[in-house]
């Protein structure tokens, strides 16, 4: 399996855009967003082919953060 490298500069833009949001990305794309993981898997599904990964994150808020602490 080849590794893939991740643009940090992507990730910094997207955490800024989608705080406090569940964000599915496949190949550096935002494909789907919302405040429920499951709904924004689901919404990535039906945007994706079968076959593709998806990936699932979620941006904390600063406050989030800071609690996490």
């Amino acid at each position: 399996m080849q590794k893939k490298s991740f643009s940090f500069r992507f990730a910094h833009e997207i955490a800024k855009k989608y705080t406090g949001k569940f964000v599915a990305i496949v190949n550096e794309s935002v494909i789907a967003t919302g405040n429920n993981r499951l709904k924004v898997f689901h919404a990535a599904e039906k945007k994706s082919s079968p076959s593709t990964k998806i990936g699932i994150f979620y941006f904390p808020t600063k406050k989030e953060m800071l609690t996490a602490l």
